[in-house]
């Protein structure tokens, strides 16, 4: 059945989270991230889960959420002529729309995180306006467009927000060696977004900017690669620091998971590969350091 504006509310907007942000997957990472936050933060710092604390992992999937809409909002028109196929492009969803189901996630956000406490508040509310920030892009919107590389990195920073409101939703102890937690998940996912956007001349769509299209396809891998390399290395540094005071073999399994999924993502960088290889690879990357960080904690 094609989806028209007239279509059922519900049918329109389960689209369109299927096509822009698939709720199995993001589910599996949200569920990954936060509870690889949660144990690793206890491990260092001691303590246990709040009453209530998995349901920061809601909170954290409503982010991801209300960042997927802030994104349509600052892309609409480029995304129209670029791809005109998707259900906003079409109308069939449309931004009006979309900013009350931001409106709505952020409400329970908010919610959420009273209920857990002050810390959780705290957290999420720095966290949330970052995100505000984010959504206006500082201000130098059209400045950071013409840099690419440092656009990813001035918005990296809301993956440490949220890796802390998994340390807040414990009652742990606050430890420098979660740094290397947080250092390992910003720069993971800073390498997943470098592998999403890096395509074949032949798989670039004109109008939009990739890595691949502003360093060149080669230049474009030895970036990812190098961020691989980094984010692995501080979730080995990590990895090594629970094995301090972790008993049993987790560390060490954990560790050889990180190094299983940087290898993964680096063999998939190469120059040659196509698109979906080299996100798959990226994706494959994040994922196995997230798992293998919640391994060497457990």
């Amino acid at each position: 059945m094609v989806l028209q504006a007239e279509s059922p509310l519900f049918q329109r907007l389960a689209a369109y989270l299927v096509e822009r942000f698939p709720p199995v997957a993001y589910t599996l990472l949200t569920a990954l991230f936060f509870g690889s936050a949660v144990w690793v933060a206890q491990a260092f710092g001691g303590g246990a889960v709040r009453e209530g604390g998995w349901l920061g992992a809601v909170i954290v999937w409503l982010v991801f959420l209300h960042l997927r809409i802030f994104d349509e909002h600052k892309d609409a028109e480029q995304d129209r002529k670029a791809h005109p196929d998707r259900l906003l492009s079409r109308g069939v969803v449309t931004l009006s729309l979309l900013r009350k189901v931001a409106l709505a996630a952020i409400v329970i956000q908010v919610g959420l995180s009273v209920y857990l406490g002050t810390e959780v508040l705290v957290v999420w509310g720095a966290t949330w306006l970052f995100t505000l920030l984010m959504a206006v892009e500082f201000g130098v919107g059209r400045w950071l467009n013409r840099h690419m590389i440092l656009y990813a990195i001035t918005h990296n920073p809301v993956v440490a927000g949220l890796g802390l409101l998994g340390w807040a939703c414990t009652t742990a102890r606050w430890t420098v060696d979660f740094g290397w937690y947080l250092g390992a998940v910003s720069v993971g996912s800073l390498a997943f977004e470098f592998g999403r956007k890096i395509h074949q001349p032949d798989e670039e769509v004109e109008g939009v900017d990739s890595y691949s299209s502003v360093l060149g396809r080669r230049g474009a891998s030895w970036l990812l690669r190098l961020t691989l390399l980094t984010a692995g290395g501080l979730g080995l540094i990590c990895c090594w620091d629970l094995g301090q005071i972790v008993l049993g073999n987790g560390p060490q399994i954990g560790g050889g998971i990180v190094i299983a999924g940087t290898v993964a993502g680096l063999a998939y960088a190469g120059v040659d590969e196509p698109a979906k290889k080299v996100e798959m690879g990226a994706t494959l990357a994040l994922l196995a350091l997230m798992t293998g960080l919640w391994v060497a904690a457990w």
